[in-house]
């Protein structure tokens, strides 16, 4: 009988554990360019040596970045130089609560008319502010169309920590700042190396959206429907109705897994207490 209450009780633990885990999901906290009209609604501290605006490109609602001003290596024997370095700071981060500890994943969609193979950001955390600890690069397609990528924000630190180690303490450890509520998020768009990203007069770079979720699997899922325009990432953006009613079903599927999942406990638990109940009248 033992064994079997233990077994019983395991089982409402897990069963409560999968309840847990669909009901307190974190909700994706998305940016949508398409949103804003105005660059300044969105950017402030634009530096480098970039061009930012807010364009239409074919469907999309995009931020665009132009580098008007970038690294030439044959003015710089000593590839020193710090040209090519566009960046934005986006307005209000800091309110649209990002708290690292959650929000693990970020998953973001841009075209790139470059040959540079990189997209770097840099961020400020409780524990550190902008610096080469909280930047991070993360690979992208070289001269590529609309393309989505997925990345553990913490892993793609490690990966890319140090890049200038003369700047940091101790070069051989990785000091993972990515935690508690990111306040400060800056885009530096192109990267090739350093120092300062050397992007290249004339490289492009549109970002359709940036979004962060507490799980991998969220980000595999999360389909992008922007404010304004249309983006072919978006399910079936033609079929209308049915597109309408997939979704329909789509959420009632989920409602149907959260009401098996809770009826599925409590028959757990009322077991376990006419057992116990039983076993203490015996």
């Amino acid at each position: 009988m033992a064994k079997k209450l233990i077994s019983i009780a395991v089982l409402a633990v897990i069963l409560i554990g999968a309840l847990n885990s669909v009901v307190l999901a974190a909700d994706p906290i998305v940016i949508d360019f398409s949103k804003y009209d105005n660059i300044d609604d969105i950017a402030t501290a634009k530096a480098g040596d970039g061009d930012y605006s807010l364009v239409q490109d074919g469907t999309r609602y995009v931020l665009l970045c132009e580098c008007i001003d970038g690294y030439v290596a044959a003015d710089d024997p000593d590839r020193t130089g710090s040209k090519g370095d566009p960046n934005i700071q986006l307005v209000g981060f800091a309110d649209l609560g990002v708290n690292a500890d959650t929000y693990k994943w970020m998953k973001m969609s841009v075209k790139n008319e470059s040959a540079a193979p990189g997209f770097e950001v840099h961020y400020s955390a409780p524990s550190k502010g902008l610096s080469v600890e909280t930047s991070i690069t993360f690979d992208i397609k070289p001269n590529s169309d609309y393309t989505s990528y997925i990345y553990n924000v913490s892993e793609w630190g490690e990966k890319y920590y140090p890049k200038r180690p003369a700047d940091v303490e101790n070069p051989d450890v990785y000091p993972d700042h990515w935690k508690g509520l990111i306040d400060i998020f800056r885009l530096d768009f192109m990267y090739y190396e350093e120092s300062g990203g050397h992007a290249k007069t004339g490289d492009k770079l549109y970002v359709e959206y940036i979004a962060f979720f507490d799980s991998e699997q969220a980000a595999k899922d999360f389909v992008f429907v922007p404010v304004k325009g249309e983006s072919p990432t978006q399910a079936a953006d033609e079929k209308g109705d049915d597109n309408n009613a997939d979704e329909k079903d789509g959420e009632s599927n989920n409602m149907l897994i959260i009401i098996i999942i809770c009826a599925a406990a409590v028959v757990v638990i009322v077991v376990v207490v006419i057992i116990i109940t039983g076993k203490k009248k015996k």
